[in-house]
């Protein structure tokens, strides 16, 4: 059953954030007085208009799942568990902090870490994942996201050299552009498991039957049907992800997470401290494990009145 919905909002967001800030569009979808609620991160050098379209799609379904009574969860096909762990985001430069930030995070709870790469695998990475491990212990995860920073042959060259800090995941180590073809022969060549992230805005089809993992964001893959897609029968690793949003595009994500048919590794949904503000209500975020949050659609509602702080708008 897909229902209407009478009115659209479009609103136009920017929110400090550390030393920099997050611009966002904020989609709130009208219908028969309950509002269903969408975030597009803007972020440079991201197809804004697709995430302005998965931000669509997602308050669309969010109203029809309000509308119906049910969570967005189980209006996406059901719901396949109600709780996903969370990885930690690690993005100090200098070692010694990154062992601090890895010890921080794992008396919170927390045990699989994800680094920011530094310098494209290089020494400075290779001494921040001898901290990460140390801090960590042997139980701990590590990923490391590399940004698309490399060409093929210095990701074949780099990422064996990296083999001695077990890491679970190399994300985006190619160029968002890369062909499919580079992809593989980078697979067969490290020893690591690897994941497209920024790359699966035009390829992502191609990757998954590779057997690359899938690093998703709602807003590369088009929205919450579109990542489902992606991910149904995946023979590579799976995870979502954010791009620093507030709650209600968390929400979104984790929802789509507790709707995959296959349990997701953990995902990168611990992000909401990143802000200075946040725009939604009734998630619990940035806990080692999230849970559905209660109340039908997203189980988030808009805090009309951050919203009003931050929207660039008026």
């Amino acid at each position: 059953m897909k229902l209407a919905s009478a009115r659209r909002e479009r609103i136009p967001v920017r929110i400090p954030m550390g030393e920099g800030r997050y611009e966002a569009l904020i989609v709130v979808e009208h219908g028969d007085g309950v509002e269903g609620l969408g975030e597009a991160p803007l972020l440079p050098g991201r197809d804004r208009e697709a995430a302005i379209r998965a931000a669509e799609e997602t308050a669309r379904l969010d109203l029809e799942a309000r509308q119906a009574g049910v969570s967005l969860a189980e209006w996406l096909g059901g719901i396949r568990r109600r709780r996903v762990e969370c990885s930690a985001l690690i993005n100090d430069r200098r070692p010694e902090l990154v062992a601090r930030q890895v010890e921080r995070w794992a008396a919170a709870g927390f045990s699989c870490f994800k680094l920011k790469a530094a310098n494209g695998g290089g020494v400075l990475d290779q001494e921040r994942l001898g901290a990460a491990r140390w801090a960590a212990g042997r139980a701990g995860r590590l990923r490391l996201d590399l940004n698309g920073g490399l060409t093929l042959r210095e990701a074949s060259e780099r990422l064996p050299s990296l083999a001695p800090f077990r890491l679970e995941l190399v994300e985006q180590p190619l160029a968002a552009g890369a062909s499919a073809s580079a992809w593989a022969e980078l697979a067969a060549r490290v020893p690591m498991p690897i994941a497209a992230d920024e790359s699966l805005a035009g390829q992502g089809a191609e990757l998954k039957a590779l057997g690359v993992g899938l690093a998703m964001k709602l807003a590369t893959v088009g929205g919450p049907r579109p990542a489902l897609d992606l991910a149904r029968g995946a023979p590579g690793l799976v995870s979502i992800g954010s791009s620093h949003e507030t709650s209600i595009g968390l929400a979104a994500a984790l929802h789509v997470a507790c709707a995959l048919e296959a349990e997701p590794l953990a995902c990168g949904l611990a992000t909401v401290g990143l802000l200075d503000a946040d725009l939604g209500r009734g998630l619990d975020a940035g806990q080692p494990h999230l849970d559905l949050p209660a109340g039908p659609g997203l189980g988030v509602e808009l805090d009309r009145g951050a919203l009003e702080r931050y929207r660039l708008d008026r």
